[in-house]
């Protein structure tokens, strides 16, 4: 049997990075650790735009940026404001310095015309903080909106002609396996061209924080989150979805306020590492036949056998070892 590896092809991208810390967040979510801000003070937004004025001028032509609007609410800013960052990353595209622009946004904020409007001026990707389709799980986390509202905000953004980005966030409370794997099937429904899978930490000064000390929440542990998003990972990859993060990303100071929760440093690899774990068992029930060799191509012999080498005994009570699972430069995978 021959077969070639699910994920697509991931396309190289500059990202240059605004953050714009909960600008425009009307609520605070319960696993959110800052203290919400109505709206944005017009002093923020213009040391935004003045210090991506600047880096933008500074930049070389052709250094070919996309431009990503992160850490808030953007397309709930002041409509003025959005226009003006957006106008401003987009006068640069026709030197090549910019790509375009990607903004993050709540499903409860977009609106097609609006949304329209920005295209035309460099936006081309709006990634939605879905987090979960399901509504006890929704009201739970105090989102403040349902799955009408999520499924709405997609049509609404492809439609608008923009690449839809979903960020989900397993282990919200309420939620167990059986949800997060229904998560992902109604995610490949939507089809976005982009994924995010962020496990729910729990960090201080959060409402979450106060559950879990009132044992009232309990996150998911590693192993068990590692297991579901190695299969949610697989079934994207299956529907010709990219998944571009998997996991908070380790910044300065993250490990001082993370009081629980399944955070790991490698999480990107443990993941991808069970979504082929997965798959190759897909493939062995699918031989008719007793296992005998694989064959892989050498940039996933690391995967195979996970992370510190996590999943040698599973391999071993399936009949595989380093002699008869050996890596080759095709990059495709044989199994017999």
């Amino acid at each position: 049997m021959i077969f070639s590896h699910p994920e697509p092809v991931s396309r190289k991208t500059r990202i240059l990075p605004v953050f714009m810390p909960f600008a425009g967040c009307r609520t605070r979510c319960v696993y959110c650790s800052q203290t919400v801000q109505t709206g944005t003070a017009e002093s923020q937004l213009e040391n935004i735009y003045t210090l991506l004025q600047q880096t933008l001028a500074s930049a070389e032509d052709g250094a070919g940026y996309e431009v990503a609007f992160y850490g808030g609410t953007f397309t709930a800013i002041p409509f003025e404001w959005q226009e003006r960052l957006v106008s401003l990353a987009g006068q640069y595209i026709a030197s090549g310095k910019v790509t375009g622009v990607r903004c993050s946004t709540r499903p409860d904020a977009v609106d097609s015309e609006r949304l329209s409007q920005l295209r035309n001026l460099g936006l081309k990707t709006v990634e939605l903080g879905v987090q979960t389709y399901n509504n006890t799980v929704l009201t739970n986390s105090k989102r403040g909106y349902t799955e009408e509202v999520i499924v709405s905000a997609c049509n609404i953004v492809k439609k608008s002609s923009l690449n839809l980005g979903i960020q989900l966030l397993p282990g919200l409370p309420g939620m167990d396996k059986k949800i997060f794997q229904t998560d992902i099937e109604k995610t490949c429904a939507l089809a976005p061209a982009v994924v995010r899978l962020y496990p729910c930490l729990v960090f201080e000064n959060t409402v979450l924080a106060r559950w879990y000390a009132r044992g009232e929440f309990a996150p998911w542990g590693l192993d068990e989150t590692v297991e579901a998003l190695g299969m949610g990972v697989l079934k994207l990859w299956q529907h010709g979805i990219r998944v571009i993060r998997i996991g908070v990303a380790q910044e300065d100071g993250l490990t001082d306020s993370l009081i629980a929760g399944p955070f790991h440093p490698a999480m990107g690899n443990m993941v991808r590492s069970e979504a082929l774990r997965c798959l190759l068992v897909e493939k062995m029930e699918q031989l008719n036949k007793p296992f005998s060799r694989l064959i892989l191509p050498k940039r996933y012999q690391g995967e195979l056998w996970g992370y510190k080498g996590s999943h040698r005994e599973f391999w071993s009570q399936q009949g595989m070892s380093p002699e008869n699972a050996l890596g080759w430069k095709l990059p495709v995978f044989q199994m017999d």
